[in-house]
């Protein structure tokens, strides 16, 4: 008598069925579950990324990414035209050039990628909230157009602005009665009638708005010295001596007194000597003492303190995180080598961190120079 299969393939089939179902049933919830995952994985990153933010970025960028000294991040056209990657590899390789620095380890920062993938999942999760940020205008920097009037202007309206051959613009009278627009406006396309050039042909607008924020400095009273350096008017004093030119010499000679260094002022006073009395050898003499004796460039160090210290020192050493730099007691009461020493150790107790090994001695030589001249009353 023949077996009777028709149970067993009956049941296989509904087992078969059932296991289709089951894999059906799984693989239309797996999209799902994984993007479930995806999410808790997500907002585990966000958690330890928000930890890392405030350790490490909230001085610099503000507690909600709003920015402070650096750009704002919770801004809604930074988060739609940057990638994760290209976030990711901004803090990893940091910003030349910038206040920001390399994060990543393998430049030498404290984080790891994953580290660093974590905080990339906190900044990123302010997108679907972020509004767009107006980035602030552009102050000038009266330094800085110091050093732009010392090298056009003062041809004609006189060192510091004092007059010459054109009108005195160091005068409280003329500086009253006009603002900084018509000043800004009068220096770009110039008054050709008056014999003043259009300065926008060979100003850049950023320099512009440099010496417009130096005539508003003259305007409160403030002097301010020019970011040139030392150096460079002294080796300009050399160049007239060489030639016999006195008026030249002793011009470059008291404008170098200006940002000498304590080293440099004695043999500068003695060379102003030498040339009233017509020693010219005398004179340049001590023009090469007074050039040998040189350190620091302070318009590069403008750039280092730019890319450096500006973050927690603030805008021309005006103070924010650390202290005030500007025309301070203790900046004055060191002498540079003392200044070189406490950079280079920092004071890790106050925040300050070490310098050794991030600058070189030079480039912090370069930065005391700068704060010489914000002494400068």
């Amino acid at each position: 008598m023949a077996e009777n299969y028709d149970r067993h393939v009956g049941l296989g089939l509904g087992l078969t069925v059932a296991l289709f179902l089951a894999f059906g049933v799984y693989w239309l919830s797996e999209p799902a579950r994984m993007q479930a995952a995806a999410q808790r994985l997500n907002a585990d990153r966000a958690e330890r990324g928000a930890a890392l933010f405030r350790e490490n970025c909230v001085a610099c960028h503000g507690r909600n990414g709003e920015g402070v000294s650096a750009p704002a991040l919770n801004d809604k056209d930074l988060l739609d035209s940057v990638t994760d990657e290209l976030l990711l590899s901004l803090v990893r390789s940091g910003v030349p050039g910038t206040a920001m620095p390399s994060w990543g380890q393998a430049n030498g920062g404290p984080f790891t990628d994953e580290d660093i993938r974590d905080l990339v999942a906190f900044i990123r999760n302010w997108q679907p909230t972020a509004t767009s940020v107006e980035a602030p205008p552009r102050a000038g920097d009266p330094a800085r157009g110091a050093t732009v009037f010392a090298a056009t202007c003062f041809v004609c309206h006189g060192p510091e602005g004092r007059g010459g051959r054109a009108p005195a613009l160091n005068d409280p009278a003329l500086l009253g009665r006009f603002d900084d627009d018509w000043f800004r406006d009068t220096i770009a396309y110039g008054r050709p009638a008056k014999g003043m050039p259009t300065w926008a042909t060979v100003l850049s607008p950023e320099q512009i708005d440099d010496v417009v924020a130096l005539l508003a400095a003259w305007r409160r009273g403030v002097h301010v010295a020019p970011l040139t350096p030392a150096s460079e008017h002294i080796r300009a004093a050399r160049f007239a001596v060489e030639r016999e030119d006195g008026l030249d010499a002793e011009f470059h000679l008291q404008e170098a007194l200006l940002v000498a260094s304590a080293t440099q002022v004695d043999r500068l006073q003695a060379a102003l000597s030498s040339i009233e009395a017509e020693d010219f050898e005398g004179a340049l003499g001590a023009i090469e003492a007074a050039l040998a004796a040189t350190a620091g460039d302070p318009e590069q160090g403008q750039q280092l303190f730019a890319a450096n210290c500006e973050v927690c020192h603030g805008l021309r050493g005006g103070g924010g995180i650390g202290p005030d730099l500007a025309e301070s007691p203790a900046v004055q009461a060191l002498s540079d080598d003392a200044l070189l020493a406490f950079i280079l150790g920092g004071r890790p107790q106050a925040g300050m961190p070490a310098w050794q090994g991030r600058l070189e001695t030079a480039e912090i030589q370069d930065i005391i120079a700068l704060l010489r001249l914000w002494q400068v009353p």
